[in-house]
């Protein structure tokens, strides 16, 4: 039935009550929605009320009880969810997803899309033209764009339809910068026989791109990488049948890789209906970018993580592609920095560690373009400052950013701000009585209305107290109001500042038995945003399972939070009042004992880790004579060491800070442990964290007269130095390492020395200084043969082999390099790769063309297995290289520019490496403007950093170029 809804604003009112049914909208939200600020009558509530009172004679004869019912400031309609029809065409594509992530088919999921797409009738909200309906216009027009191209993916993977090229590109003409839409085209014409045609659609979209994205760098004016890799299977001629799956990276149906990650509601939450209702709809509002939740006096503990998690759990179907959440750390003396959050994120949007760019800005535009297409709610819990927060926002799509903090973050421009107060005495009240019970509060009502007094009705005061008497079932409440009373100036600052909570905090706290004391305070001192279970029993001095007891119990007192298992945190507020009780009721001994343990259990971890990621024994990686007590970790695999060393990145870079403040702890365990990190954690991201710390413990071993811990770290610090491409810097680094080894001090000192000439020997190959790259290479070599070290003598001799080739020593190059793969071992392992990496590159210059590509995709393999991003890159330009020697031209530009942006964002040695490949593949094919491009910024990169012989060998090709040559 068709109803008579009036006048075109009075159907916007009934569009947005509509849209957001059941749910509250607020009288200034509907506002907003059918009026533009110019527009807008001067009383904008009363003409609202008009609307609503003829929409309710409207809707008065369509049903017995109210549809249209009046909710505090505001309106809803009770209508049930599934009875209006965009919600099922806004949920059909995760739907379809769910559906065959349970084992449903093709066929059955394109049904569903089918189905949703055949509600799409006209143009929604025909005649409407507020704010509300502009925006539900745009943002359901996007929702149809998402739900053709899930159904035409479909369509491709099934290959049912002859003609679903014709409709593909169509389509495009409709959508012309959906790049999964080409990809169907590509994909559809492929299978119908018609791959030039399907290339000619990758070469147009190549050409809009450039032109759409011109104010872009060329690295973002590319295809994405799903087309990309599209059009290489053209290329290489694979089959394209249905049956072999979707050929885009969109058409998986799951979602966001891992990105439902928001923190566990309250079970108990109480109250803020109101809150909770302008909330949700700031959330759902047209064109909202971040909602910020804000106590304006600074108040802690008003519950504004409580309130923002509630609030998003009620808006699930508004974001079908998850979550996001950061605890930024606003109240910490450092607030968690913006860009460890978008390493964090772009890890859980799916972008392996190597992927991500050391750059600050090129992480930026990688999340903000990954988030482009799709529907996420980012939260961002505790923001310091605007700063931190505005390059979390994503700059376009329908996402939204839900942000709490305990200042107004006035510099976020189109924010919409609520200011959350302290909780009214009734639901304080109700609060109270979920926890301690209805009973027990109802048979001493007025000791209850006491206690929620002296909280100051400040939610999480009342939830710590009433969880003390939780815990206490016999005590009754008239004590717990003697207990606060006794202290009257703790009664007066919990109605003043910031001071109330901490004596709630106390209140707890003396109630803590001894063990849940110490472990309480001991907890608080490690500058990590958490621990893990087994880094907290070292710390305490305890079995885990011990530990876990203990530390569940502070969780059920709310004085600690586990947001995973086996991880454990505090409330910002919460750390602060547990640290200064450390320091009024700890002792500095009792912390530095708990700190030497945590460290000597991380550093055994560690060593185990390095020991798994290369697969050799633990001893021969030990550059250093110093002990370890603790058994530590072991690794089943590479991957799980890895992933070990990652998780705890905070906590043992705050170990090794702390050990250089605190003379009582092991320096050299600390420098041992910055090489350990070195070691598992390759990439620019974690070497630029290593070349501080190393840097900081050197100087710090230097002035107490520590040269073993120097001359390690020295080590460590020339080593990062070196794969960062700061050559000169990390030579002096080296050289003064070795010079602080004595000579006679033993198999350790000689690995130690051994190593730092091994990267000397790399250095002065690049350089173009192959006599003293030889000389460091053969020294590298007797000093691990002469320490039985074995794997490290292995790398050595690769390394060596090259530059014996460079010197036209070939078939000792070869016996080295073949020697070398043999030593580093069978096991997968990063020491495996380098060793088959450096006989590949030796081959090659033996003109053992088919061997070394063989050698050259098996390193491939396990740097890709073992994400390895700097070697990766390597490999591709010395695949590259080999098919350029082989003559096949266009898979080398191919591989090359597959390549590069690996190579982008770890080295800019290895980018101009690949430029120069490319270049010569590019000639070849006859694309010679390209390739003289390509040189000229291999030249600009190579001549930066000081490598001569590459450098000479790149001048020369561009030489031959505008003699109007061929490359060689």
């Amino acid at each position: 039935m068709e109803l008579p809804l009036g006048r075109p604003q009075q159907r916007e009112v009934f569009a947005i009550l509509l849209g957001a049914a059941p749910r509250t909208v607020s009288l200034p939200l509907i506002a907003e929605g059918v009026w533009d600020e110019a527009d807008r009558p001067s009383r904008p509530d009363h003409s609202v009320r008009t609307h609503v009172y003829r929409l309710r004679e409207v809707l008065g004869h369509c049903a017995e009880a109210p549809l249209l019912v009046t909710v505090g400031d505001g309106y809803a309609l009770r209508v049930p969810a599934g009875a209006v029809d965009t919600r099922v065409f806004e949920q059909a594509e995760a739907e379809a997803g769910r559906l065959r992530a349970a084992g449903g088919t093709a066929e059955q999921a394109r049904d569903v899309l089918a189905s949703a797409l055949g509600l799409w009738s006209a143009e929604p909200l025909a005649g409407l033209h507020g704010p509300h309906a502009r925006a539900e216009r745009d943002r359901l027009g996007a929702v149809r764009q998402s739900l053709l191209e899930a159904r035409l993916e479909l369509d491709a993977e099934i290959g049912d339809r002859p003609d679903l090229h014709a409709e593909a590109g169509d389509l495009v003409i409709e959508y012309p910068a959906s790049q999964r839409l080409r990809g169907v085209q590509m994909l559809a014409l492929c299978q119908t026989g018609r791959q030039a045609e399907a290339l000619s659609v990758y070469e147009d979209t190549r050409r809009f791109l450039e032109r759409r994205l011109a104010h872009l760098p060329p690295s973002e004016r590319r295809p994405c990488a799903a087309l990309r890799e599209l059009h290489q299977r053209i290329l290489r001629a694979e089959p394209m049948t249905g049956a072999g799956g979707p050929a885009h990276s969109a058409l998986s149906t799951d979602g966001v890789p891992g990105a439902h990650r928001l923190p566990p509601g309250i079970d108990d939450f109480t109250g803020r209906g109101e809150a909770v209702g302008t909330l949700t709809g700031m959330l759902t509002h047209p064109g909202a970018r971040a909602i910020v939740v804000s106590a304006v006096n600074g108040v802690p503990g008003v519950g504004k993580t409580a309130l923002a998690v509630h609030a998003a759990r009620q808006v699930t179907e508004r974001f079908p592609d998850g979550y996001l959440y950061a605890d930024l750390r606003g109240a910490d003396r450092e607030p968690l920095a913006t860009q460890a959050v978008l390493v964090s994120f772009l890890r859980i949007l799916g972008v392996a560690d190597g992927g991500i760019p050391s750059d600050g800005d090129e992480r930026i535009a990688l999340y903000r373009s990954l988030m482009a297409e799709r529907r996420v709610l980012v939260l961002l819990d505790n923001a310091a400052s605007d700063d931190q927060v505005q390059p979390l926002v994503p700059g376009s799509g329908g996402s939204a950013v839900l942000v709490t903090s305990r200042a107004r973050l006035t510099g976020l421009a189109g924010a919409l701000h609520l200011r959350l107060d302290v909780m009214p005495p009734g639901e304080a009240l109700e609060l109270l009585a979920r926890i301690v019970g209805e009973r027990r509060c109802a048979a001493e009502p007025g000791a209850a209305a006491a206690v929620v007094a002296a909280c100051g009705c400040l939610p999480l005061a009342v939830r710590v107290v009433a969880s003390r008497l939780a815990a206490e079932p016999g005590t009754p409440l008239s004590d717990m109001v003697r207990r606060l009373g006794d202290e009257h100036r703790r009664l007066s600052e919990l109605s003043t500042g910031e001071l109330a909570v901490e004596a709630t905090f106390e209140l707890s706290y003396s109630k803590l038995s001894p063990e849940q004391g110490r472990a309480f305070r001991l907890l608080s001192a490690v500058e990590a945003p958490d621990l893990g279970l087994h880094c907290a029993a070292a710390l305490l001095g305890r079995d885990p399972e011990a530990t876990e007891d203990l530390l569940e119990s502070l969780v059920d007192l709310n004085l600690v939070e586990s947001r995973r298992m086996g991880r454990y945190h505090f409330h910002d507020l919460v750390r602060v009042f547990a640290r200064a009780r450390n320091d009024r009721d700890g002792s500095p001994a009792g912390t530095s004992g708990a700190f030497a343990r945590l460290l000597d259990f991380c550093l055994a971890t560690a060593r185990a880790a390095d020991a798994a990621s290369h697969s050799v024994d633990p001893t021969e990686r030990r550059l250093i004579d110093v002990p370890v007590t603790a058994a530590g970790l072991r690794f089943g695999s590479a991957q799980a060491a890895t992933d070990w060393m990652h998780e705890e990145i905070p906590v043992q870079r705050a170990l090794i800070d702390r050990a250089c403040a605190d003379e009582s702890l092991p320096l050299a365990q600390a420098a041992d442990l910055v090489d350990k990190l070195n070691n598992v954690l390759p990439g620019t991201a974690h070497q630029t964290g290593v070349i501080a710390q190393a840097g900081n413990v050197a100087a710090v071993a230097a002035a107490r007269g520590d040269r073993t811990s120097e001359a390690l770290a020295r080590y460590v610090c020339g080593n990062a130095l070196w794969h960062t491409n700061v050559f000169a810097e990390a030579e002096s680094e080296l050289r003064r390492s070795i010079a602080l080894c004595d000579d006679a001090g033993g198999a350790r000192d000689a690995r130690l020395r051994g190593w730092a000439h091994l990267t000397l020997c790399a250095g002065a190959r690049v350089g173009g200084r192959t006599d003293e790259a030889v000389e460091h290479g053969e020294a590298a070599v007797r000093l691990f043969r002469s320490s039985r070290a074995g794997t490290a003598e292995g790398t050595a001799l690769g390394e060596l082999a090259f530059n014996y080739a460079r010197q036209e020593r070939l078939a000792e190059a070869r016996a080295a390099a073949e020697r070398g793969a043999r030593l580093v071992g069978r096991e997968p392992s990063v020491s495996k790769a380098i060793g088959l990496y450096y006989l590949a590159r030796v081959l090659r210059l033996c003109d053992d063309v088919d061997e070394a590509l063989h050698r050259a995709q098996e390193a491939l393999e396990l740097f890709r297995s073992l994400n390895v991003p700097a070697f990766e890159a390597a490999t591709g330009a010395l695949i590259a290289d080999l098919h350029v020697q082989a003559g096949r031209h266009r898979l080398a530009a191919d591989v090359a520019e597959t390549f590069l942006p690996v190579a982008r964002r770890t080295s800019g040695m290895l980018e101009a490496s690949l430029l120069r490949a490319l270049a010569r593949g590019l000639d070849h094919l006859g694309q010679r403007a390209r390739a003289r491009t390509c040189l000229e910024a291999a030249l600009g990169l190579f001549e930066q950093r000081q490598a001569q012989a590459d450098a000479d060998q790149t001048r020369a090709l561009l030489t031959d170029l505008r003699c109007e040559g061929s490359l060689g």
